[in-house]
Formats: C-alpha cells, sequence, structure tokens
C-alpha cells in the first residue's frame, strides 16, 4: 500500500498487494440533461415505469410473448436516460406493470429482443457512416445488466427493479480523463473503498468461477470457442482485465442468438442457486429476509462447518472464513435506525439481498490494449467494435450499490466510476444525442424485423424538453 489505509474488517479479502491497482473514482464526469428535461414531479412519484418514461420513450417494443408466471405481455421501451453514463447511451428496459426483474422473469423472446438490440448497438456504433456522422472514431462500447431483485429497502444496484439493459458508448475525448488513474492505496476512505470495490470483488469472482466451471455452455454453434477464464486476482490488481467472473465468447455476434439468450437466464439460476447456498451456509435461511431485516448469522463453528460442506476449493473457503469474520448481525432497533438514514449509512451497514451481481460486455482487448498504451504515452487505437472479441464480466455485489453500468472496466482501468449529473449538457449537445439515439433506433428497427419478425416499434423523435420524444 502507498499509504495508510483507514481499517476495514473486509480489507482481510483483498489480495496481495491490492494497493496498487488502477482505480479512477473521480475523473469520469457525466453531466445530466438540460434543466428543461429533468424529471418532473409526476415522474418523480409515478406508479409505472411507461409513466415515467413517457417523455423519454424513444420507441416501445411489443414482444408479444407472456412473461414467466404473468398474464400480461412482455413490452420494452427504449429509453432516453435522465442521468446518463454517457453522452451517447440509450437504455432498453421492460416496462410491464408488474416489475419483472430478471434474465428468468421475462419470455425468452423478450430476452432475444433485449440482446438483439444490444448486439444492434455494437453495430451501429461500428457502422462507418455512423462513426462519421456522429464523431465515433474510437469509441468504446459496453452494455450492461444488472439484476438485485429482493433488495427493497437500502439503496440497490437495481433501484428500477425492470428487467433493463445500458446501451453504452464514449468517445476518446470523454475517456481522456482517465489518462491519470489513481491507485487503490491512495483511496483512504474506508467507506468510499468499500462501495466502489466490494466485498466480494475478488471473492465473489472465485466463487462464481467454481460455480459455473463446469456448466455446460449449450449445444448453439455460435457459442463453439466459448470459455471461462481462470480466476486471476494478481491479474486484475497489475491492470490486465476486469474484476469479476470472466466468459471469452467468440464475438458479439453471440448476442443474436438463442443459444446466447438461453445461456444468460441458465446462467442467473446458477447463481440463484449459489447465492441461496451461501446464505444458507451463514444464515441457514435460503429466502432473502423481510424489507429491513437481515437474517442472524449462525454461530461461527456451524457457519464454519456449513462452508467445508459446500464443495468449494480451499481458497474459496478460507475467503468464505475470512468474510464470515468481517460480518456482524444487524440488531431489528439498528435496521430501523437506518430506515430513517442517509444513503452512505445505509450502504456502508446493510448487505444487499442475493443474489445481487452486475454483468457486462466488453471488448475483450479493451483493457489490455489501453494499459499498454498509457505505458508507451500514447492513445491506444481502437478497431471497431464489432470486430473484437467479447469478454461476459459477472461481479457480484454485496454492499456496493452501484451498478454494473455506473461501476466498470474501462479504457485499461479495472475499476472506473461514472459520475452522474456533473452539471447539464447545452441543448445543441442533447439534440446531437437525440439524433444519434433516433439514428440508432431506426437502424435497430430494421435488424429487429430482419431477425425477429415483425414487431410493433414506431420510431419518436424529440420534439422539445418539455413535451419530450412523441
Amino acid at each position: 500500500m502507498t499509504r495508510r489505509l483507514e481499517k476495514d474488517p473486509f480489507d482481510a479479502l483483498l489480495p496481495a498487494g491490492a494497493g496498487r491497482m488502477p482505480v479512477a473514482w473521480r475523473q469520469l464526469r457525466v453531466p445530466g440533461p438540460p434543466p428543461d428535461f429533468a424529471l418532473d414531479a409526476e415522474e418523480l412519484t409515478a406508479a409505472t415505469p411507461l409513466r415515467r418514461f413517457h417523455r423519454r420513450a424513444v420507441q416501445l417494443l411489443d414482444c408479444g410473448g407472456c412473461g414467466n408466471g404473468g398474464d400480461d405481455h412482455d413490452r420494452l421501451a427504449l429509453v432516453d436516460k435522465v442521468s446518463p453514463h454517457a453522452l451517447h447511451d440509450l437504455m432498453l428496459s421492460e416496462v410491464s406493470a408488474r416489475a419483472k426483474s430478471t434474465p428468468e422473469a421475462v419470455a425468452p423472446r423478450t430476452g432475444r429482443v433485449l440482446w438483439q438490440t444490444g448486439l444492434g448497438f455494437v453495430r451501429f456504433v461500428s457502422d462507418a457512416d455512423a462513426r462519421r456522422a456522429f464523431g465515433l472514431d474510437g469509441a468504446r462500447v459496453q452494455l450492461a445488466l444488472n439484476c438485485d431483485p429482493n433488495t427493497r429497502d437500502r439503496e440497490s444496484v437495481q433501484a428500477a427493479k425492470q428487467f433493463h439493459l445500458h446501451l453504452l458508448c464514449w468517445t476518446p475525448d470523454e475517456l481522456a480523463p482517465l489518462g491519470r488513474p489513481d491507485r487503490l492505496g491512495d483511496v483512504t476512505d474506508a467507506r468510499l473503498r468499500r462501495q466502489l470495490l466490494d466485498p466480494l470483488a475478488f471473492l465473489g469472482a472465485r466463487i462464481i468461477a467454481e460455480a459455473v466451471g463446469e456448466m455446460d455452455l449449450g449445444a448453439d454453434p455460435a457459442l463453439a470457442g466459448a470459455a471461462w477464464l481462470p480466476d486471476d486476482a494478481a491479474a486484475v490488481v497489475a491492470g490486465r482485465r476486469p474484476p469479476g467472473a470472466l466468459l471469452r465468447l467468440p464475438g458479439w455476434q453471440v448476442l443474436g442468438t438463442p443459444g446466447f439468450e438461453d445461456l444468460i437466464r441458465r446462467l442467473h439460476r446458477r447463481l440463484e442457486q449459489t447465492a441461496a447456498d451461501l446464505l444458507e451456509a451463514f444464515t441457514g435461511h435460503r429466502d432473502p429476509p423481510e424489507p429491513w431485516r437481515r437474517h442472524r448469522l449462525l454461530p461461527a463453528a456451524g457457519i464454519a462447518a456449513r462452508i467445508d460442506a459446500l464443495g468449494l476449493s480451499a481458497a474459496a473457503r478460507d475467503g468464505l472464513r475470512r468474510l464470515a469474520a468481517g460480518l456482524r448481525d444487524l440488531p431489528s432497533m439498528s435496521a430501523e435506525q437506518l430506515s430513517g438514514a442517509g444513503p452512505a449509512a445505509r450502504m456502508h451497514c446493510m448487505t444487499l439481498n442475493q443474489p445481487c451481481y452486475g454483468l457486462n460486455l466488453m471488448a475483450a482487448g479493451d483493457i489490455e490494449a489501453a494499459r499498454r498504451g498509457r505505458q508507451h504515452g500514447r492513445a491506444a487505437a481502437a478497431a471497431p467494435p464489432e470486430e473484437d472479441e467479447v469478454l461476459l464480466v459477472i461481479q457480484t455485489k454485496l454492499f456496493s450499490g452501484t451498478g454494473g453500468a455506473g461501476l466498470l472496466a474501462l479504457d485499461g482501468i479495472p475499476s472506473v466510476r461514472i459520475l452522474r449529473g456533473q452539471g447539464a449538457y447545452s441543448e445543441y449537445q442533447w439534440r446531437r444525442r437525440a439524433a444519434f439515439q433516433q439514428a440508432f433506433a431506426e437502424y435497430n428497427n430494421g435488424a429487429l424485423r430482419a431477425t425477429l419478425g415483425p414487431v410493433r416499434s414506431p420510431v419518436r423523435r424529440l420534439r422539445d424538453f418539455r413535451s419530450g420524444w412523441i
């Protein structure tokens, strides 16, 4: 460590030399919308996502099939986000009145529309005409999905519980502030460190890698060659790879296949099962607790015996014992006090309810190429995104309320926080953003019709900031 850190009991979960890990938790600042496009009182209190999004829905997609266990058709909305992660971004969100918050809660066709749209976004940003029209040469792309269906008290990585995907694109100019990253050892604030490097950042990656390592990736030929990478905490610390469990995919094109949608659905089931096994080992319960409650921990000896029975590696078992040593019960009186406290106190003291994870898709060479370029004092050249191999990255969350779109590996740095709402974009910038979004929606509309058949999907236009998209 480069300086003395404020002590946190979960520091015992960090790998050796963690203080050297590059981080950028203050550099990347993204403005919000012009004042007239900020959320109004009705949108802030709206009971349904469609009411919240009514000025921001670029396109509505009726997917035609019913979600699991539901009697209403799945519907997706392509949304101009009120709090963007980049100038060129959108969100694709399930908008049924009944929240469907996981990959398994929606119909397979809905999942296919979502992932096909993710592929469409990558292809659009790779298109030569689009790159020229919107200044996207050298842009970096990521897709991010958060899953936290059971945390309904403290701040969550999935505050809006609808199943949704973030479509993210940053230009080289936007990423220029990342040229001078910090190191983890320079961050002495234990609360900040716990939120932005979740206690499960390294241990969770190992456990997931063991849980999915023997998993059948499916028979879809498009997934041939996909493989889970061995856990490698030292490579994360050195800045050579993102934190999390990593599945290397042969290319972005796999997102358009039925096999990929099925794989994500099955991955969620495996993560849900693993989370329940761990919760039972620590508390004796498999189901999430009531809001503003957390299950009591079992006695230390009982936790240790249950950890040993999980069938994990010695390294994973040792990590879980160190995690158990740092956890404390949350008495009901303390939980009630936290319900009226500020977000920082809640997020520091209350765990999230499992399963809770972020899933990102990024170019496999992004972090390593950018790191080498920085070492040699030059910007790394970026091929059009569609030409890249892809990493699927799964990061587990225990305390951090920052999801996969706001805390990610980007431009050669394993941990980058997106500071949103930093000032406001000009009306001109936002209209350029709207032109990008409308052009993408039209492009994607054709791709959806060609691959998945007709969808009721007229693309809207941004009339003005009071009226929004009509």
